[in-house]
């Protein structure tokens, strides 16, 4: 249990930022650790308080992990193809293979720990990398028929391509339905899912884009961004996220 919980009463979420070169004013490429603000948002909102993970060495994850009562590992850059045992065929963009070992650090000492986790698109890459699975460097060869991540900012952010949840999940039970309409902002995508994990929604075409943790830690996974999406639905996921991180702490807490 964090301190913060302890004085707020609210659970401490950390979230993975993105590191990645921007223009400013101190010059034309900057180095920055950024994020986008839904995803705070989200996680106030559904009654939790966010702290941003810088990527660092793979050996800090774990005093991060000491810090917080949840982790949201968040979207980002392409996965290194070297981080599921691939080379980069030349259709992985802005790879980082130190974030990407600090946050399969992060995840896989989560799972240890049983500390609960949500991953958001490369998030959720990055959840199955983590436990052996294996992803398509440009889904579009498999799968053409998928929307494609371009055009302008109201397509992509919009809802625009439909999830098939298996009806048992923990996702359907969130939604209270079993077919979802999301956006599409990614190219790549998970071609087998990560040990201790199964597949739990589908895209028409067939690319997996849920999973849930077969095990008795609880972590989900979605390839779409629910924090970009004007939706009370949405709202309902970190909301359950959040009630399942202070379960958890309570469970936890020490008797009289």
């Amino acid at each position: 249990m964090s301190n913060t919980y302890k004085t707020l009463g609210k659970p401490l979420i950390g979230i993975t930022t993105w590191r990645r070169d921007l223009p400013t004013f101190l010059g034309e490429r900057t180095d920055l650790y950024t994020l986008g603000p839904e995803y705070v948002e989200s996680i106030e909102k559904a009654g939790g308080i966010a702290i941003l993970l810088p990527h660092t060495q793979s050996e800090i994850a774990l005093a991060y992990l000491d810090l917080i009562d949840g982790l949201l590992v968040s979207g980002g850059g392409d996965v290194d193809p070297e981080s599921y045992g691939d080379k980069n065929s030349g259709q992985s963009y802005e790879v980082n293979a130190g974030a990407d070992a600090f946050e399969i650090a992060l995840v896989q000492e989560a799972r240890k720990r049983k500390i609960p986790t949500l991953g958001i698109c490369r998030g959720f890459q990055i959840l199955q990398v983590a436990f052996e699975g294996t992803m398509l460097q440009d889904l579009h060869e498999a799968f053409p028929l998928h929307p494609k991540n371009e055009g302008a900012p109201e397509y992509i952010l919009s809802q625009n391509h439909k999830v098939l949840l298996e009806k048992d999940s923990i996702l359907a039970q969130v939604y209270n339905c079993s077919i979802r309409t999301v956006n599409t902002i990614h190219h790549q995508c998970i071609q087998t899912v990560g040990k201790g994990f199964i597949p739990v929604g589908w895209s028409e075409d067939g690319i997996i884009e849920a999973v849930q943790s077969s095990t008795d830690w609880l972590a989900l996974g979605m390839q779409w961004h629910p924090e970009k999406l004007e939706d009370e639905k949405e709202y309902a996921l970190f909301s359950y996220f959040i009630k399942e991180v202070e379960n958890r702490i309570k469970k936890e807490e020490p008797m009289c």
